[in-house]
């Protein structure tokens, strides 16, 4: 795990960027998950957004009014959904949304708005391998226990690796 703190001008950045987004749902009239706590969840996923891009120093995350296809970030060639979580697991409602080449999983450390912590990442054959399916709130879900996660050391090393390889 990887604890990252979003300066001033960051969390104000995120912020806006998760009000935005509840704007343009609520102007589209897309509520995925209901209503409730709509705005937190946005500003939530912008905040792990932007910790993500600032860990790998990744350009950070832009209002996508379309929807980003289940892409939050580009780490070289590789695509990047990015999971806020308050329940230390990694969901998705089916595999077929795990639509990146990987997903990173974040959660709040501590009550402190600026402070995130990267848990781990997988791609979605690991995710395939190791999750389950679970009763949630919101229905049937996949979830992975963060046990399953690899390291978030370890995705730059692939990343980078793969960029700066012999052959």
């Amino acid at each position: 795990m990887m604890l990252v703190r979003l300066s001033k001008s960051e969390l104000h950045r995120a912020t806006t960027l998760g009000r935005d987004t509840t704007a343009i749902c609520r102007m589209q009239n897309t509520t995925p998950r209901g209503e409730e706590g709509r705005n937190d969840s946005d500003i939530d996923g912008a905040r792990a957004e932007f910790a993500v891009a600032k860990l790998y120093g990744l350009e950070p995350p832009t209002l996508n009014v379309a929807g980003d296809e289940g892409c939050d970030l580009w780490f070289g060639q590789v695509s990047i959904d990015v999971k806020f979580t308050r329940t230390s697991a990694l969901i998705f409602d089916n595999l077929h949304k795990f639509r990146a080449d990987v997903a990173v999983l974040v959660e709040p450390h501590g009550d402190q708005p600026e402070r995130m912590t990267v848990v781990g990442w997988s791609t979605r054959d690991h995710f395939k391998d190791h999750s389950v399916v679970k009763q949630m709130k919101y229905g049937e879900k996949l979830v992975m226990d963060r046990e399953h996660l690899k390291s978030p050391e370890s995705l730059w090393r692939a990343v980078r690796g793969r960029e700066v390889s012999s052959e």
